[in-house]
């Protein structure tokens, strides 16, 4: 799988992605059901830009979500040393260091900007790690990305009640914990909170965690850089931790780079009762 994926993301990232913007300027945006559900979450975020700016952030967003996937192929068939040079910033790097030299737990809530994989691998780097994840569809490719992420020590369990009591154990242990906060959660584990000012459907599980053991929670994101880099950016979490503080943070750093955001993401599929679904139009 390692050599499928080589094959498949043979040029260094600058280069790939600068050939995958030139390639998408050509390419009615319209043949992909991803971009029109892009533009349903740029519409339904962004309502004071006029038609002609949602649509031009939709289209470069969508194709950042493309140049993003070849980074995620690169980060799963390239060592940590390789990755790490596209890497030229760490902000707020202190949040996370700090908390690592106390050895006495840490939650980290990450948000799906650019790959995952990357920002994850960087992660790992610097403590070794206990996370969830979504099953892929496909059982070789889940197989080979469950034992990437799970180098070096770290450990992945599927989203279920069984993940959230290993997430639970390894807090009480002092452990680092890792995980997305931007997907909808399954029946009973989230609350409707605003995100961009309308009720989503959002997972209380990284709330619930930080406010019943006190561990200290940060926010991770991975952006592009100028030169076609990448850097890592970091936030603190604010005093008071739940489901709309957590979204509220994750706003803010969506806001500094929106095209980099994945809003290919169905985040609004499940409305609470009485609202139509903005996807099935």
């Amino acid at each position: 799988m390692k050599a499928v994926l080589f094959l498949f993301s043979l040029l260094p990232l600058k280069p790939a992605k600068a050939c995958i913007r030139a390639v998408m300027k050509v390419i009615p945006f319209t043949i992909f059901s991803s971009y029109k559900t892009t533009y349903i979450n740029i519409c339904i975020s962004f309502k004071n830009l006029s038609l002609m700016e949602k649509e031009a952030l939709a289209k470069k967003s969508f194709t950042e979500s493309i140049c993003s996937l070849y980074e995620t192929l690169y980060c799963l068939s390239r060592s940590n040393k390789k990755i790490s040079k596209n890497i030229v910033r760490v902000d707020n790097r202190y949040l996370m260091s700090d908390a690592l030299k106390k050895k006495n737990g840490l939650l980290i809530s990450g948000i799906h900007n650019r790959s995952v994989d990357i920002s994850l691998q960087w992660i790992n780097t610097q403590t070794p790690t206990v996370g969830v994840y979504k099953p892929l569809k496909n059982p070789f490719m889940n197989s080979y990305v469950k034992r990437e992420r799970e180098r070096e020590g770290n450990k992945q369990y599927t989203t279920s009640y069984k993940g959230v009591k290993e997430l639970l154990k390894g807090l009480i242990k002092n452990k680092v914990i890792v995980m997305a906060s931007d997907q909808v959660p399954q029946d009973g584990m989230g609350e409707y909170a605003k995100f961009f000012d309308r009720d989503a459907y959002t997972t209380t599980l990284i709330p619930s965690l930080a406010n019943k053991t006190s561990k200290p929670l940060i926010y991770i994101g991975l952006f592009s850089a100028p030169q076609d880099y990448l850097k890592i950016i970091i936030r603190k979490s604010p005093k008071e931790i739940s489901a709309q503080s957590m979204n509220l943070t994750m706003e803010k750093m969506i806001l500094s780079c929106p095209e980099d955001y994945s809003w290919e993401y169905k985040r609004f599929k499940r409305p609470p009762e009485g609202v139509d679904n903005p996807y099935k139009v």
